[in-house]
């Protein structure tokens, strides 16, 4: 294949991609499956953005600040485009998901957008503008709000040599009330063991040893094993005989499907590892109601005392958001109350912003800005208190 790209004549495998990603590990691995697609059609992958041909931005809507982010920074290529040699230009995750009209419209020099089930496409979008001159080009699947294909596609690029990230399943049923995963990564679908087992097996040919599952919500994890379903506990204990793996990694779990039985199996397979993340959003009854978690403060404390319990030296982190509409001053001090109680590992801490079109949107954004800062101050002030204090002990 011939093309022009800069002003010059080049072949196919002349031309240089770069990948820049926000956001989550589902979004470093879905770069990780368009590299490899890339690469598998002779383009060259290039961590320079300086150097590349084609410019993509793999873009993540989960929090505000990760979304604008990305758009501006995409935004300074596209006017410094001509200075580093850009002509290709494109955006795929979850905001060119949602906000594809949007996007056009602030940045109108851009060449594509790819929505986050749409991703396989992207070969045939390059092809597209390279060889038919094609502007403009959009990418996005509305059916079931972008539900994701569970077809076995697993181009070879890994970004690390040792450790490789496997999804088990897309999407997500739970609809938290500030969460916008669900309208733009679809509902839940998981994928065959079979797929996954072969997955894997290829992976420690290639000399992988740590293996990370990942999912909106693993533990919701229902997948085909010929004609039984399996759960997430009967995929590890598969995964568990696979030899030549030595770690078996998973996230995220939703406390209202976490279960002690699930303990139990982190703490008898020995290849899985003994952390589990697992989200409490707040301390506030009324506030994980609004949120729509399913589950209540006392019930996500005994979660993490049972896993405590049962695996023994076991590691717990958590994500909580601080300024959530009609949060008051003692909303926030419930949560303060069971950080202290439960001592996490490690905490993500959020500030509150509404994702429309997610539910909790639709309410007033009723906690000043200044107030949502000293909250977020607070909380992690206070969880890097326990963590020091933790790693103090762990080294005494």
């Amino acid at each position: 294949m011939k093309t022009t790209v800069n002003g010059s004549r080049l072949t196919a495998h002349e031309l240089k991609v770069y990948i820049r990603t926000f956001g989550c590990q589902m979004n470093t691995r879905d770069s990780e499956i368009v590299i490899g697609m890339l690469e598998e059609h002779g383009y060259k992958h290039t961590d320079d953005p300086k150097e590349a041909d084609i410019v993509i931005f793999n873009t993540c809507s989960v929090r505000e600040h990760a979304e604008q982010r990305a758009l501006s920074a995409l935004g300074y290529l596209l006017r410094r485009g001509a200075k580093h040699k850009k002509r290709i230009f494109g955006v795929m995750g979850c905001v060119a998901q949602h906000k594809q009209e949007k996007i056009f419209k602030s940045l109108p020099k851009l060449d594509f957008i790819c929505g986050s089930s749409d991703i396989y496409n992207i070969p045939l979008i390059l092809s597209q503008i390279i060889n038919e001159g094609k502007v403009n080009v959009v990418s996005v699947s509305k059916k079931d709000r972008g539900k994701r294909s569970i077809k076995n596609i697993n181009p070879s690029y890994r970004e690390k040599e040792k450790e490789a990230l496997v999804n088990i399943m897309y999407g997500c049923n739970n609809f938290c009330s500030y969460c916008i995963v669900p309208y733009v990564r679809g509902e839940e679908v998981s994928r065959p063991v079979k797929d996954i087992v072969e997955e894997i097996t290829d992976l420690v040919s290639k000399d992988i040893t740590h293996i990370t599952l990942l999912g909106q919500n693993v533990n919701s994890y229902n997948g085909k094993d010929g004609k039984e379903d399996i759960d997430l506990i009967g995929l590890l204990k598969q995964l568990n005989k696979i030899e030549g793996i030595k770690k078996i990694s998973f996230m995220t779990s939703h406390p209202k499907d976490a279960k002690p039985s699930l303990f139990k199996a982190m703490r008898d397979l020995n290849k899985v590892d003994k952390h589990l993340h697992l989200a409490m959003q707040s301390g506030s009854d009324k506030i994980l109601k609004l949120m729509n978690r399913g589950y209540t403060s006392a019930k996500f404390i005994k979660l993490v005392e049972d896993f405590r319990e049962i695996v023994h030296d076991g590691k717990i982190s958590t994500d909580i958001i601080v300024g959530f509409p009609t949060e008051t001053e003692e909303d926030f001090n419930q949560t303060k109350e069971v950080v202290e109680k439960l001592r996490f590992d490690n905490a993500y801490i959020f500030k509150y912003s509404p994702r429309p079109p997610a539910k909790s949107s639709e309410m007033a954004d009723d906690v000043l800005i200044d107030v949502k800062k000293r909250r977020h101050s607070e909380l992690l002030e206070l969880q890097r208190e326990i963590s020091r204090e933790k790693k103090g002990k762990k080294f005494n």
